[in-house]
């Protein structure tokens, strides 16, 4: 920790080229307490502001599936332990 990656990162995730390449940037944030429900909501939130009702988890992989499907994507996993 503390070498800068997430600074680093920063300035990848919000230069205006990478802006232009990608379709959908998503950033989210792990956490020590991993918990996959979580992240994938988060994701999709990102993703499709729309879709923040979704509590079941089988419909939350249907609905993050249709919203990425065609899309390129630049995902960034902060804080993975």
């Amino acid at each position: 920790g503390g070498v800068g990656k997430t600074t680093l990162t920063q300035l990848v995730y919000n230069d205006r080229k990478v802006n232009e390449h990608f379709d959908l940037k998503a950033w989210v944030c792990v956490l020590e307490d991993f918990d996959l429900f979580r992240i994938t909501k988060a994701i999709l939130e990102q993703a499709n502001p729309l879709a923040r009702d979704v509590t079941d988890p089988n419909l939350l992989q249907v609905r993050l599936k249709e919203s990425l499907t065609g899309k390129k994507i630049l995902l960034v996993l902060d804080d993975v332990w």
